[in-house]
């Protein structure tokens, strides 16, 4: 965490100046092998050494490739809370962790797909529809509609909608997305002056015979592959039943139609036997509709060689546009000699639910500004066209990786006590409660914003609280212990806020002040004759006093006694420091305190060791430390590993 701070007690010094050199020594010293986004999934004994199972998880980042430019961030549409400034702005789902990261490479926040795209029978990544609307970027929306299935416009007024009925939104609040009423939108915006690029017609030459949404988004797909198609169909009749629809308007079916027939060749009907077409040249003949004719529902084919038709008979639009996408991924296959092991099955059709009126575009952005981006990452691919480098792989799979070892060192550190946990300190109930972490990122040199400001309003506090003990030195949340760092960062914090705020009274509650550290008494010193106020007395809770300020309920510990309130326009809590649990699922349970930190069996006489032999823990994963007592540890620990691989014979 100490890349996160802004300076370091007692001295000042930058943190970002201290910790970066140490990184890159470590990213450059070619005996040091560093695994990004990964997990240790096992640790085995084997005789005197250990086996680890390490799961590598994806970036979608080639790494050898990524340079680190961060061109892919301009272009992502999908905003995420920022964990480097403590949640205080967001970045974007495709991102590099922080401006000091070693290794300086992007990667990808993803957990699949969104419901909304995932249950789509068509592929449409309905998430990135709605992440592409926010920014106004309507064409770009458009396009990705197209690039899974035509006619978006026709499908904005009677599709079933099925990504709306498993809509996050939907479970929580009763109310989904309005997924269709949103497409219509894009499709009125964006549709007048799109145009599509259509690949190079090298292909065979397929004939289909139809005018209806079925043939037509088989000839498209077939189209979007490199194939000649030629369409035989009456111009006035193409659409079929969609024509006649009410509620399909009749400029949206026409639109629909010209990006569709923008890249096939429309022939009139064409009435003679079909093996007439393939006697003239076509490599195959797709027929709409052929009652009574066998099909393979596997190939499409008829018993006829060649000539191809729908296995079922589609009741919907979503139907139609399904069976003709994959009647032209069946017919390329066959014409491509593959084969299709899987028989056809419809997609289920529904009734049709939900909002279907056309919205205005401050209708649409407020709706769409609902969205929850719950998978993170929408695939709309943006990331990979605006990459120079060509470093984006949607591809990537996680690795299962083995590393022989012969010590292992636990050096988790710890987490931070989340006041939310407690309704009574107020945090992220008020906007002006904030952490110790997220006053740090304030007053960091690569902080957010370019001054100290209350998140509701952007104003700059005048009169700050520092609340300590949250979450430590209590039975009821976090842990019972003293976090012992809590005191000495407050106390910095405090002498940066007057040097960021000149004009500001901060004042620090407190039970007991513990200035242990070397120079620490006189830092507290220092800090008192400031101008800091510090009052001794515990928070009992924190209450809203109007215009973003609060009340903050204290006892009064030194005065007359009894609970005392004062007002303040910011009030920073001090979190305590709790041991990371992740560390106990891999790790055998003799060695950990009732707490959760790591025993160590022989503080004095060798620092780190376990109970365990050749496991070591170092720094705040045995309990909550400073920066110097971690690094002076960590150096202890380092001897203590060495003289066991020299004891043990390890050789690596």
């Amino acid at each position: 965490k100490m890349i996160l701070l802004s300076k370091v007690f007692p001295t000042l010094d930058c943190a970002s100046c201290i910790a970066t050199p140490k990184m890159a020594a470590v990213r450059n010293n070619p005996r040091i092998r560093i695994l990004t986004v990964s997990e240790v999934r096992k640790i085995s004994r084997n005789g005197s050494s250990f086996e680890l199972e390490i799961e590598k998880k994806p970036t979608y980042v080639d790494p050898e490739k990524c340079t680190g430019c961060g061109e892919c961030e301009k272009v992502c549409p999908v905003p995420r809370p920022d964990q480097f400034n403590a949640g205080l702005t967001v970045r974007r789902a495709v991102y590099i962790p922080f401006p000091q990261a070693v290794p300086k490479k992007a990667l990808i926040e993803k957990r699949g797909l969104s419901p909304c795209s995932r249950f789509c029978p068509l592929g449409v990544r309905a998430h990135a529809l709605v992440a592409l609307l926010r920014q106004g970027r309507y064409q770009e929306a458009l396009k990705v509609h197209l690039e899974a299935a035509p006619f978006p416009g026709a499908l904005s007024r009677i599709c079933e909608a099925p990504c709306e009925k498993r809509c996050t939104l939907r479970a929580q609040t009763g109310r989904p997305m309005s997924i269709r009423a949103l497409k219509g939108f894009i499709f009125q915006e964006a549709v007048r002056n799109l145009s599509l690029e259509w690949p190079q017609a090298e292909g065979p030459r397929v004939a289909l015979l139809g005018e209806g949404p079925l043939s037509l988004s088989c000839a498209y797909f077939l189209r979007k592959a490199g194939f000649q198609v030629f369409l035989f169909a009456e111009k006035g009749r193409l659409g079929g039943s969609l024509r006649a629809h009410p509620e399909i308007p009749e400029e949206f079916l026409e639109e629909d139609l010209r990006l569709i027939l923008e890249g096939i060749e429309l022939q009139e009907s064409w009435e003679e036997a079909p093996e007439k077409l393939l006697e003239e040249g076509f490599a195959a003949v797709f027929l709409e509709r052929a009652p009574g004719t066998k099909v393979d529902p596997r190939t499409f084919e008829t018993t006829r060689k060649g000539v191809f038709a729908p296995p079922e008979v589609p009741a919907s639009l979503l139907q139609e546009i399904h069976l003709g996408k994959e009647a032209a991924a069946r017919l390329r296959a066959a014409l491509e000699g593959k084969k299709v092991s899987a028989p056809y099955k419809l997609p289920k059709s529904g009734p049709l639910e939900g909002e279907r009126r056309l919205l205005s575009e401050e209708e649409a952005l407020r709706e769409a500004s609902r969205c929850l981006d719950c998978a993170g990452c929408c695939e709309c691919r943006s990331c990979e066209r605006a990459c120079p480098a060509g470093a984006i792989n949607f591809s990537q799979k996680a690795q299962k990786l083995r590393v022989e070892a012969g010590a292992v060192v636990l050096a988790t550190g710890f987490r931070l006590f989340e006041p939310e946990e407690n309704p009574l300190w107020g945090y992220r109930k008020y906007p002006n409660v904030i952490t110790g972490m997220q006053l740090e990122r304030l007053l960091a040199p690569t902080r957010p914003y370019n001054a100290v400001m209350r998140p509701s309003d952007g104003r700059i506090p005048g009169n700050i609280a520092l609340v300590l003990c949250v979450g430590s030195r209590s039975l009821k949340e976090g842990t019972p212990r003293c976090s012992r760092i809590c005191c000495m960062y407050s106390l910095k914090q405090a002498q940066l806020l007057l040097g960021a705020v000149p004009f500001a009274e901060v004042t620090i509650y407190y039970i007991d002040l513990r200035a242990f550290g070397k120079g620490y008494e006189e830092f507290l010193r220092q800090t008192q004759a400031m101008g800091v106020h510090l009052k001794k007395g515990r928070v009992a809770r924190i209450e809203p006093a109007g215009k973003g300020d609060l009340w903050v309920y204290y006892e009064d510990m030194e005065g007359a006694g009894g609970v005392k309130r004062a007002r303040h326009d910011l009030v920073v809590l001090a979190t305590g420091a709790l041991a990371e649990p992740a560390l106990q699922r891999i790790v055998s349970a003799e060695i950990f305190d009732e707490l959760g930190f790591v025993k160590e069996a022989f503080p004095e006489k060798a620092p780190g060791q376990t109970a365990l032999p050749g496991v070591f823990v170092v720094g705040a994963a045995a309990g909550p430390r400073d920066i110097p007592d971690t690094v002076v540890h960590a150096q202890a620990v380092a001897l203590q590993v060495v003289l066991h691989l020299r004891r043990s014979g390890f050789a690596a």
